[in-house]
């Protein structure tokens, strides 16, 4: 299995680097030139410098000063690769073309090998929340509340797993020494009742009697916490400090072996090594030396990632080893169907989907329901219904994952997850079999209007207003989350959508936001997100399918690209066909950043290209493209800090 693996990889890279060098040589400038001022030099050219770029001085400057002006060529490259230049409303490069540009940048400008992917570097990262509370359950079987101890960790790229953004305050660090009080108090017992508890931490059951033997047992226990605390074997030193510390609260008056053992547990606890996701690197200040992490690393790597916590006793066993890396997929998948992948699940789905807002949202369902009284709203609306709707989203990546299923199911799939109250909510009370609470995979009927997550609760709740619909922020999402395609941030002063509807009496939604796209400033954004948005105008605020008797509601529209739908569910089948490269290049670029804890670069376009071509080349298969990103170059190794542009790598 794993040699088939490792062929399959060898012959897809090999496909990569081939494709590259045809591009490379065909690119040449001469090519790219013409392009470019067909398209660009309306703005950037003939005397214009639209966002202080000049491309026409650029282009005419010699070879070495063009191509060392790595700042323009970066930003031309990431408003070409996200769609944002030409703007909308002028004259579009085919694809092939803004794919040769794009190429041309990469390996002309940027020097970048697919044979040799740069990993990146990485921050040191502090856990965060969910991250500390299930390090501590499982390291000794106590869930521990964070969120009353904890502040909100802060995000980045979405995520709240991102190095960069996980600092440490004073108040932090207050709070650190407090919570692991509270941790020996719970898990060390100091009573002296022996009981499975007391053997939990005392493996050997009570002291003995001798100093030595006493020294020496402390030793063992310490050293077995501390590995596992610190995700790699504890150092001498570190441990001899540990045992004085035992040795000294020990002999307090009214102390004992198992308060001074609490007392070292408690200094591991707020140790940077226990606090921290710290990875030793050789010149960590050379950007241009690469090494891959140890096996220790990449075990806890590996962990933090599918579940949120350190590496286990197995992984921890092929690291000392030496062998976790020849042994990499069959890990990843007895780490998939381990319940503990249930925190990936819930963590990343949650961030990357917003599902874990639904049940917090404020949102009054009273003007969607026709009805006056808010707690009648709210019976009907209520926390039942939003937990089953975070589920039901959740429930359908863990299918499609587990099952290797491809991933454009997650767009189109004719079934769902439900209990009694969401299908009730949903008006699919004919479905037989469900349960109050128990969620359940059932098949939508042929003429359903649910199927995939655009038409699931939690999409069209996370993307609405409080009192009512958005089709902006519904485009929005489906921009920035499924077509990794966001549009620039909106421009100062530009009037409100409130304000356009003083302008008609009872204008439609799409009237009033056509009206909005007459604003100049407007236009270019809003025709790429609006007709995604109104596709979705027969879903409420709080989710349902509306009934529309006299049909005035239009769901029909086209992407910018050119693909036309007339409903959300031929929306998302062009999504999940024509439009499944840029599907597959989000969903890879939101996973490899919640994995590797950084936002991704432009030296991270082989790697995408890479995962990405491995999903084509098989049916996007959802479990496979795990197994992809951990064999990956940014997941594997790692480089010194530093300008990459500016080393000589």
């Amino acid at each position: 299995m794993l040699r088939c693996s490792l062929l399959c990889a060898c012959f897809v890279l090999v496909a990569v680097c081939d494709s590259y060098a045809e591009e490379v040589r065909a690119d040449q400038f001469s090519q790219i030139k013409p392009i470019l001022k067909t398209y660009c030099y309306d703005c950037h050219g003939y005397g214009l410098d639209e966002g202080g770029i000049d491309l026409e001085a650029l282009i005419d400057k010699p070879e070495k000063e063009r191509l060392g002006d790595h700042e323009t060529w970066l930003a031309v490259w990431r408003n070409l690769r996200s769609q944002m230049m030409p703007p909308a409303t002028e004259e579009q490069p085919t694809a092939d073309q803004a794919n040769q540009i794009g190429r041309w940048i990469e390996t002309k400008v940027f020097k970048l090998d697919p044979a040799n992917p740069d990993p990146g570097r990485v921050t040191i990262r502090r856990l965060n929340r969910d991250e500390y509370r299930y390090t501590i359950e499982d390291l000794f079987g106590y869930r521990y509340n964070v969120n009353d101890s904890f502040p909100v960790d802060d995000t980045g790229y979405g995520f709240d797993t991102i190095g960069d953004v996980l600092s440490i305050s004073p108040l932090l660090t207050e709070k650190y020494f407090d919570a692991a009080q509270t941790i020996v108090k719970e898990v060390v017992p100091t009573d002296g009742k022996v009981d499975s508890k007391y053997k939990r931490i005392f493996i050997d059951g009570p002291p003995p009697e001798g100093e030595a033997e006493r020294d020496a047992y402390a030793r063992k226990i310490l050293k077995r916490i501390g590995d596992r605390a610190f995700r790699r074997p504890i150092d001498d030193a570190s441990l001899d400090r540990l045992v004085r510390i035992q040795k000294q609260i020990s002999k307090l008056e009214d102390s004992s072996f198992e308060r001074g053992i609490a007392q070292a547990i408690a200094a591991m606890l707020i140790s940077p090594r226990f606090l921290f996701r710290a990875e030793i690197q050789p010149e960590p200040n050379n950007p241009g030396k690469e090494v891959p992490v140890d096996e220790y690393a990449l075990a806890s790597r590996l962990s933090y990632f599918l579940w949120c916590s350190l590496p286990d006793e197995e992984l921890m066993q092929l690291a000392a080893e030496g062998k976790l890396r020849e042994n990499l997929h069959a890990q990843v998948d007895r780490m998939l169907d381990d319940p503990k992948s249930e925190r990936f699940i819930h963590r990343f789905v949650g961030q990357w989907l917003q599902s874990q807002d639904v049940e917090g949202i404020s949102i009054d369902p009273r003007r969607a329901l026709g009805l006056k009284d808010l707690g009648d709203a709210q019976r009907i609306f209520g926390r039942t219904v939003r937990n089953a709707m975070r589920r039901e989203t959740e429930m359908l990546f863990q299918y499609v994952l587990l099952e290797d299923r491809p991933a454009g199911e997650l767009l189109t799939a004719d079934y769902t997850f439900l209990n009694q109250p969401l299908a009730k909510f949903y008006g699919l009370e004919k479905i037989e079999g469900l349960d109050r609470d128990k969620m359940k995979k059932v098949d939508l009927p042929n003429d359903s209007d649910r199927g995939g997550i655009l038409t699931q609760g939690t999409f069209l709740i996370v993307t609405s207003n409080p009192t009512r619909t958005s089709p902006v922020k519904r485009g929005l999402f489906i921009l920035d989350n499924i077509l990794g395609t966001p549009p620039p941030p909106a421009p100062p002063n530009v009037p409100a959508l409130e304000e356009v509807r003083k302008r008609g009496a009872k204008l439609t939604m799409r009237e009033q936001l056509e009206l909005h796209r007459k604003e100049a400033l407007c236009n270019s954004c809003h025709s790429r997100m609006d007709p995604l948005g109104l596709s979705l105008e027969k879903y409420n605020y709080i989710g349902q399918f509306v009934t529309d008797e006299d049909e005035s509601i239009e769901t029909a529209g086209k992407l910018i690209t050119g693909e036309e739908f007339a409903s959300v569910k031929q929306l998302s089948k062009v999504l999940a066909s024509e439009r499944k490269v840029d599907f597959y290049r989000c969903l890879t670029e939101k996973m490899l950043t919640y994995a590797i804890g950084r936002g991704l670069e432009y030296y991270d376009t082989p790697t995408i290209d890479l995962i990405v071509d491995d999903m084509l080349a098989n049916d996007g298969k959802m479990r496979r493209m795990v197994h992809t990103l951990v064999d990956s170059a940014p997941f594997q190794k790692r480089r010194g800090d530093g300008s990459l542009l500016s080393s000589n790598r």
